[in-house]
């Protein structure tokens, strides 16, 4: 094709919304280089994908018929409710010791793994073959079979924690890269062997694509990581081959402003933005016992309730709503208390904020460990928690000079980056050179 020709490239993401919206952001710079952009995914998503000025394509339409797959998102909310409970009673190295023991770990994934992932894959491999598209970007958890079949390019996009591309802490574990390394091993001895089940399954359906199975960070000729330059984990050295950065993916808004609600805006305090993610917030007991401390709070806080929002009860300080948005919201608040995971946490650090992580699972445990070594903030597990910790967070946060100046201190780093240009250049040359 021209040099300078348009390039045609499909992107697709897991359904985590934070997934969703890493991807958006890769294609909208994508799409101001003249590129036009497909976007495979579920209806649900449908709206948010078609006003960042991208084709949506329905995976369910692509579907094969012996594989068909579902017209909608799965419903996750029983499988985050059982990790809930078990983050409350134990630490990251424990809940892997009770899932190898109770082989519960091995059972959730399975579902997805097998059987979901089978329609998937076969949507995707059909999608290649009706648009042919010249590259392909895909943000997911684990190396899909139909990225390795595929007849283009295809690159994998990391917006989870990066800390698995170094030799350093685990990811999931939530250590610091200042903990013996011996806890390192440690934890992920036991983390291999309570994955080692769903990796046979795994490579069962690599099998059926008649495919040879690859790791999860595998990246052929080029994989993006999202992650801030200034939280990266330079001490631990380069990162895995064929992997590069990019600095922040940050969507446009789907709204030019949010306006705060009438209910907040002649009340004293500062404004708090609470959002535990797409997954967690299904979880009614979780956002209930956060919010239930800060109804004694002197501040204002705006709530993401999720999915389950009309069962949230919001006290006199609060304003919420099933989906906030974020992006539009964030320059207006002065604290964010989030999940820790990395989409959100790049958007926050972007808008200046400092922050309280309450980690979930899988890489907002490391996340948070994170932010807390570079001082950009407080961590609260679950297995910890207590409204009076919370309290006593949000003042030291606000209150700590020290903080708010290596927020200040990223967000300016993070705003002068020029990894962007870098980054779609080389997507560039790989889908027309099919090489670097």
């Amino acid at each position: 094709m021209d040099e300078k020709g348009a390039l045609k490239v499909l992107m697709t993401s897991m359904i985590g919304l934070g997934h969703l919206h890493a991807c958006i952001g890769i294609g909208a710079l994508l799409r101001k280089r003249g590129h036009e952009i497909y976007f495979a995914h579920y209806d649900a998503n449908k709206e948010t994908i078609e006003k960042h000025g991208f084709h949506y394509l329905s995976l369910c339409e692509y579907n094969d018929k012996n594989y068909p797959i579902m017209n909608a998102l799965p419903n996750l909310g029983e499988v985050f409710k059982k990790r809930f409970e078990l983050s409350m009673k134990h630490s990251s190295l424990d809940i892997l010791k009770e899932s190898i023991n109770s082989g519960a770990n091995a059972e959730d994934g399975l579902v997805y793994v097998v059987e979901f992932a089978k329609g998937e894959n076969c949507a995707m491999l059909n999608l290649i073959e009706k648009i042919k598209p010249d590259v392909c970007l895909v943000d997911h958890i684990w190396c899909m079979p139909w990225t390795v079949k595929a007849s283009c390019p295809v690159i994998p996009v990391w917006s989870a924690s990066p800390v698995d591309l170094y030799n350093g802490p685990p990811m999931g574990s939530g250590y610091s890269v200042h903990d013996p390394p011996q806890l390192w091993s440690e934890y992920r001895k036991l983390k291999e062997e309570c994955e080692k089940y769903i990796i046979e399954k795994a490579k069962e359906l690599y099998k059926l694509f008649d495919v040879e199975f690859k790791p999860q960070l595998y990246a052929k000729q080029l994989g993006i990581y999202i992650y801030p330059g200034p939280l990266d984990y330079h001490e631990l050295g380069p990162p895995k081959e064929n992997w590069v950065r990019l600095e922040s993916s940050i969507r446009s808004p789907e709204t030019a402003s949010f306006e705060i609600p009438e209910k907040l805006k002649d009340k004293a305090g500062k404004l708090i933005y609470v959002s535990m993610g797409t997954l967690a917030s299904s979880v009614v007991e979780l956002i209930t016992m956060i919010l239930t401390p800060l109804a004694n709070s002197p501040h204002r806080f705006i709530v993401s309730t999720g999915v389950n929002g009309d069962s949230i009860k919001l006290h006199d300080n609060m304003w919420g709503d099933k989906y906030i948005n974020q992006v539009a919201l964030l320059p207006k608040v002065d604290l964010f208390i989030t999940h820790g995971g990395s989409n959100s946490l790049i958007e926050g650090l972007v808008e200046c904020k400092p922050l309280i992580v309450i980690p979930q699972f899988g890489d907002q445990l490391d996340n948070a460990q994170r932010i807390v070594d570079l001082g950009l903030g407080v961590r609260i597990d679950l297995h910890e928690f207590s409204g009076e910790k919370l309290l006593k967070a949000i003042e030291e946060v606000l209150n700590n000079k020290e903080i708010l100046s290596n927020v200040a201190r990223v967000s300016e780093e993070l705003k002068q980056s020029d990894s962007r240009d870098k980054v779609v250049s080389l997507i560039e040359q790989l889908a027309r050179n099919k090489s670097l």
